[in-house]
């Protein structure tokens, strides 16, 4: 029996993840989860389309298949402009759905804050933390990985790249990024690299800039990398979004191993003295717009 992904989000946004898995044919079956009754025959195409492909199959499903996910990937499925403290309130209600229909697979958010989201689904779901994860800074470390390699004209395979925090304020770790076995800091002694601090504070800016541009086409495309690994059974290193379990908990993106089981934790992250600074002031971020939403939500009862 294949693996059920289950992509739940806006049809703009779920159409184009099916679109890209099409193109990958991977051996899944695809079931979609329209956000209304309207958008179910709006994906009848893509189901047609699906006839073409040996491997994958498309189907709109219904709420007996997320008893059946193997992931459930949520897109973004609010209007911009609705506050936050209200997409909170719609989780919960969505987790209470999936729960009460006997969902036990991995939760995937792909979207803008996902720091959030992994955290209040974790505790809304009472889901396992090892099940429940975002993308975090993958796609951008994936993006600087690719941008890296161009600029020391090597290949991509042998850049390790690490960048971690959030998506809309990632923090480029050099002292954690590699290029095959020696530090990328070890470059800059280097008088034959053309590489020096300039490039690194450029690329840190460049990186940045990129943050706050849509990121939808880089997160499928990374959605797709991490299952097609786990299909594999090559599971990946990657900075996405989980849940750390200290006091108080939070989510952010860092280095853990992504595979067939959700997220496994291997060691404590080290940063550099000022990488860790600028970590820890946005660890306390996110802990102080948690204790915020909490106490919205406290105070609605």
């Amino acid at each position: 029996m294949k693996p059920t992904l289950l992509i739940q989000g806006n049809f703009d946004q779920a159409s184009q993840l099916v679109h890209q898995l099409l193109v990958m044919n991977l051996p899944l079956d695809c079931v979609v989860m329209p956000n209304t009754t309207d958008d179910t025959p709006r994906y009848q195409p893509l189901v047609v389309a699906s006839a073409l492909c040996p491997r994958l199959t498309v189907r709109v499903g219904t709420a007996a298949d997320y008893g059946r996910a193997t992931w459930l990937v949520i897109l973004d499925r609010y209007a911009a402009e609705l506050p936050l403290a209200n997409r909170i309130a719609e989780l919960r209600l969505l987790m209470k759905h999936i729960i009460e229909n006997g969902f036990n697979g991995q939760l995937v958010f792909s979207g803008e804050q996902d720091e959030l989201l992994t955290y209040f689904a974790w505790k809304f779901s009472g889901l396992p933390a090892s099940q429940i994860w975002g993308l975090g800074t993958y796609p951008l470390t994936r993006l600087l990985t690719y941008r890296l390699a161009e600029r020391l004209g090597v290949g991509a395979t042998v850049i390790q790249a690490t960048v971690v925090g959030t998506a809309k304020s990632p923090i480029a770790a050099w002292s954690r990024t590699y290029v095959g076995p020696a530090p990328l800091l070890m470059y800059l002694a280097n008088a034959d690299a053309d590489f020096d601090a300039d490039d690194l504070d450029k690329m840190s800016s460049w990186l940045v800039r990129e943050a706050a541009e849509q990121q939808d086409t880089l997160r499928y495309m990374a959605i797709i990398r991490l299952i097609q690994a786990t299909l594999s059974q090559q599971p990946v290193i990657a900075p996405v979004t989980n849940i750390h379990e200290e006091d108080p908990v939070f989510a952010a993106a860092s280095p853990v191993l992504v595979g067939a089981k959700g997220i496994q934790h291997l060691t404590n992250l080290v940063l550099s003295e000022d990488e860790q600074q600028a970590y820890g002031a946005q660890i306390a971020e996110i802990r102080e717009q948690i204790t915020a939403i909490e106490s919205q939500q406290t105070e609605g009862k």
